[in-house]
Parts: structure tokens; sequence; C-alpha cells
């Protein structure tokens, strides 16, 4: 794909594929907010083409080559200035589970810290602030995710889902499976914000008023 960017005057850049933090997109997110539309990024969005073959490769592919780098798309916005330009965007990563989001606002901060002599655009808040304020992510069977929710303050950001129909997924049995997730240690406001209200937040679906009402927290 041929791409003209914008701040390189008479210069053309090939490139495959261009990553989202690029300011070529910004006329897309601009009109994605303005549409009050939402964003997601299926498992496996990255760049990476790479896949594993031979002893353990279902295992490798499935963690490190579908699952970890579903992270990508969302480090490019949070990094470059993407919601501060556009603060009403919604974006989540789907059938990607959520664990591995405390470490990566953990190391998106430390990165914009650490190595802030080379980061550009400096913003006005921490990469992790704004993954706060604008991402979302669903999760399944996820208990690393349930136990770090409370400790990175993601009770806003994580969505429960069965991810019909993938034998991965919970259903047929997907209330056992959230009994069985959630266990005690996820309090009642939580859980409902897991189990609904974040994704109505995030898809703009109606909730009845009585329920929001018996569940605000």
């Amino acid at each position: 794909m041929t791409v003209h960017e914008p701040n390189l005057g008479n210069r053309v850049r090939v490139c495959n594929r261009a990553n989202y933090n690029l300011p070529i997109y910004d006329p897309l997110w601009a009109a994605i907010q303005d549409h009050d539309l939402a964003i997601t990024y299926h498992v496996g969005t990255s760049k990476d083409p790479r896949g594993a073959r031979g002893n353990g490769g279902a295992i490798i592919n499935y963690v490190v080559h579908a699952l970890a780098p579903t992270m990508e798309p969302i480090v490019n916005m949070c990094s470059s200035g993407v919601f501060e330009r556009h603060p009403k965007l919604r974006v989540a990563t789907i059938e990607a589970n959520a664990g591995w989001v405390p470490w990566m606002l953990q190391s998106m901060d430390e990165g914009y810290k650490k190595h802030h002599m080379w980061v550009r655009p400096k913003m006005k808040m921490l990469p992790s602030e704004y993954y706060r304020a604008n991402c979302f992510a669903s999760f399944g069977e996820d208990e690393a995710a349930l136990r770090m929710c409370d400790a990175y303050k993601l009770q806003d950001c994580l969505m429960w889902a069965n991810d019909y129909p993938h034998h991965e997924g919970s259903w047929p049995h997907s209330a056992e499976a959230i009994e069985r997730t959630f266990d005690s240690f996820v309090d009642e406001p939580t859980r409902a914000k897991l189990l609904g209200l974040n994704a109505a937040r995030m898809f703009r679906f109606d909730v009845p008023a009585e329920y929001t009402a018996r569940h605000a927290g």
C-alpha cells in the first residue's frame, strides 16, 4: 500500500499494513468518533506474520501469536496521542482475554517515563490513563484478569464474553463458568459491570433503569 503522510511533505512512504499510531488514520478516527461508533480488534490483530510448527505449535500459536499480539494496536493508540486527539473513541480487544492488560499498562508507563528522551509526542496523561478512559477488553475464563482487576483499576474496562460458538469458549455452560471463574473475590458492583454494564457502555446498549439503579456502584 502506498501511504502519503501529511508530515512527510512531498516524500512518499511505501509500507505494508501501516501501524495505527500513524497520523494517516486521523480522518478515520475522527469519522468513527463523530458517528459514536465502537472499534474492536479481534484476537491476533498485529503485524507479526510468524507462526510455530511442530511440537507445542498449537499452544505457541495460541499464546504467543494470537493472544499476546492483540496488544499491539492498543499500545499503538495509547502511546501515540490518538486518544488525546480523539477523546471520545471507544476501543476494545475481543476474544484475547485480559490477563495481559495489567502488564501492558505497567510497561507502557515504564517506557513513557524511562525513555522520555526518545518519546514523542509528549502527552497530557500516561498511556495507562488513556487505556482506562477509552479502552475495553473482553475475557472468558481468565482468573488472572479478575485477580488483577482491582489492583490496576480495570473495573470499568473488562467485559465478560462466552466466545460463542468457539470451542475454547464457555457456551453452553456459561453460567457455571461465571461462578467458577468469578468465585467470591469479585464484589457485586464489579461483577455487574463486567457481566454487562461495561459492554452496554462500550456498544451503546440500552440498559433498563431499574437494573442500573440496583447495580450502581
